[in-house]
């Protein structure tokens, strides 16, 4: 069953309430104030039938704010003229920010058709074709009618539900998103919110994440059309009764979500676009009102590929919000002057959780026009080229995409085969584009040489240097390179160290000498080998340069490091090992304690040594002993 949200607009006192009230039988106009008056203030609510809801919006210039708010969310406006007033300053402007929205369906109806005669409708009717040229409403229908006297409106209902079977169902992106356009208590049931359900589902009992607060809420009931129900779905609008939270802890504005898809942001790229009528230039860093959903945020717009925008001009940008805030890609927003507030554009999102970008970086203008294809291949692959950190997880690039899971994988398959992009891990894997992977896999490998070439005493850098110098963060990446490297013989691994396999340490006749005095050192306390700050103080020798011949003698495998602190002779290991295998072989099992007396060494050193058999499977620890893995072996 498709669902369907309609929107009035229009100038004030041009009829709008009295027109949902005369389709419906319900006063949208909820609020003592706007009845005392007779004005329209906020947006209100009535149902067409069981299918079709319709949001009423205030006409007046102070009260666009919620207007946004109401016509955000909507699938058909009605689009008002009054036809003893004709077009009016809010006229236009709705129009303005209906374009900017991209509501792409329409009736536009003229009221108060009983005030004027036949020839003063023609007149209205021709202005109205005028203003609309050009616009997403420029093909819509127009019809006339009487709210005060019923003529017209029979037929409005017609066309309206004709027009709706004929408006394509939104996309359902599989998961649930719905910005919150009121919060109220209803005593005995607690806090309640409302809004139009844009994406997915949800049901009693679910939990639902609330942004940008981040918080988790239990749904405890649910209505739809004014009816109690377990579940709602995309189309619908919705009240849902939370549990454990305060009416004042939810805003017009938020958003209820499915719970974890989503990362409040300070910082969105987009594409905005200055409208014609703007007399003014939009300057770099201008301070605005941006509209995003149901939510108004302060904000500075940072240009990107203008200098300025002139009236009518388009460019990239970035949203610096002054509060954070969440969106879907290409979902539409409105930029309004933050003084005088008056509508001056609007645009897509393109990435709702980016970083401070650079202005007029080609990469980056390239990677935004990827994101405003319509195209989901090209998207995914704008999407992977441009991540600082090599790639996206599945659930990142669910949620960055917005597309549903199983488009996502359906659209993963063809890419994948072709090696276009590479596939890392089983769950939540993690995705990057074959580009990418080749500029890090020639990375690798020169960080690796040039590594050799300014340290050629030691064997080999270790992965995380490797990954700390790449700023690589994710290790199954890096693993993924390297394993490939290391298949490939371009690469070499030992003792955890990378090189490349051609690499040999070669000392030079003055480091054969030091080296030849550490040897000395070490037999000399072969079970109790010396600290680095010892043997330097031994031999008369830096530090620095100790380390360095002991990194070379690593590498040449005459010495073993025990751990950072403690390193032997390769020589007194192997008569440590000899000694522990030969006394397991006699008695099956030994201490910590028993160990130290055989080697006549501290525990420190004892235990150091027992760690490294357990490491290299000569020894296996049961509780307090340590037995041999294998004890039949030779």
């Amino acid at each position: 069953m498709k669902y369907t949200i309609i929107g009035t607009a229009g100038h004030i006192d041009h009829g709008k309430s009295a027109l949902v009230k005369a389709l419906t039988g319900t006063d949208p106009d909820r609020l003592v104030e706007e009845q005392e008056r007779g004005m329209t203030i906020d947006i209100g609510f009535a149902f067409l039938n069981e299918q079709i809801a319709l949001i009423d919006v205030p006409g007046h210039e102070r009260f666009i704010k919620n207007m946004v708010a109401g016509v955000s969310t909507i699938d058909l406006v009605l689009f008002i003229v009054a036809a003893d007033d004709s077009i009016m300053p809010q006229t236009r402007e709705h129009l303005d920010i209906l374009s900017v929205l991209q509501v792409q369906h329409g009736i536009v109806v003229i009221t108060k058709k009983d005030l004027v005669d036949a020839d003063l409708l023609q007149i209205v009717t021709e202005d109205i074709q005028n203003l609309v040229k050009g616009t997403v409403l420029e093909k819509a229908p127009v019809v006339a009618v009487s709210s005060l006297t019923g003529e017209g409106i029979a037929d409005l209902r017609r066309l309206i539900e004709q027009t709706v079977l004929e408006i394509e169902p939104r996309r359902d992106r599989g998961i649930f998103w719905m910005p919150v356009d009121r919060s109220f208590t209803i005593k005995g049931f607690g806090t309640v919110v409302t809004g139009s359900v844009l994406s997915g589902q949800v049901a009693v009992g679910d939990t639902v994440e609330l942004l940008p607060s981040q918080k988790k809420l239990k749904v405890r009931g649910l209505q739809t059309h004014g009816k109690s129900t377990n579940r709602v779905q995309l189309g619908e609008r919705a009240a849902l009764n939370l549990a454990a939270i305060g009416r004042d802890e939810i805003q017009r504005g938020d958003v209820l979500v499915t719970g974890d898809y989503f990362i409040p942001s300070m910082i969105m790229d987009i594409h905005i676009k200055l409208l014609a009528s703007v007399k003014k230039t939009l300057r770099n860093k201008s301070r605005v009102r941006v509209h995003i959903g149901t939510r108004e945020i302060l904000a500075r717009i940072k240009l990107l590929s203008a200098e300025n925008l002139e009236p009518g001009q388009s460019g990239y940008a970035q949203l610096l919000l002054e509060t954070p805030a969440v969106a879907m890609r290409h979902d539409p927003f409105v930029i309004r002057q933050y003084s005088p507030a008056r509508t001056i554009g609007g645009g897509m999102i393109l990435d709702a959780n980016s970083r401070p970008q650079r202005r007029f970086n080609t990469e980056t203008l390239q990677r935004l026009a990827g994101l405003q294809q319509q195209d989901p291949v090209d998207l995914i692959f704008s999407l992977l080229l441009t991540r600082p950190d090599g790639g996206l997880h599945h659930d990142q690039l669910t949620r960055l995409s917005g597309l549903t899971e199983e488009n996502l994988k359906q659209l993963l398959d063809a890419p994948l085969q072709q090696n276009r992009i590479i596939r890392i891990g089983n769950k939540n894997p993690f995705y990057c584009h074959k580009l990418i992977y080749d500029r890090l896999d020639a990375a690798v490998m020169q960080l690796v040489q040039e590594f050799h070439e300014k340290e050629p005493l030691r064997p080999g850098i270790n992965k995380a240097e490797i990954k700390s110098r790449l700023n690589l963060y994710n290790a199954q990446l890096l693993e993924r390179i390297l394993l490939d490297l290391i298949n490939a013989g371009r690469l070499a691994e030992k003792n955890s160290l990378i090189k490349i396999p051609s690499h040999q340490i070669t000392l030079t006749e003055k480091d054969e000498k030091l080296a030849a005095q550490i040897r000395r050192e070490l037999q000399a306390n072969a079970f109790n080998p010396p600290s680095v700050g010892e043997l330097a103080a031994a031999i008369r020798l830096s530090e620095m340069e100790t380390g360095r011949i002991l990194g070379a003698l690593f590498g040449l495998g005459d010495i073993v490091w025990l751990d950072n602190e403690i390193f032997i002779l390769q020589t007194a290991l192997q008569q440590a090992q000899q000694i522990l295998v030969d006394y397991l072989k006699q008695n099956r099992e030994i201490t910590v304690s028993r160990y130290r007396d055989l080697l006549n060494n501290s525990r420190k050193y004892a235990l150091a040594m027992l760690l490294y058999f357990d490491k290299t499977g000569i020894t296996s620890r049961v509780e307090d002993v340590r037995i041999l893995e294998n004890p039949d072996a030779d």
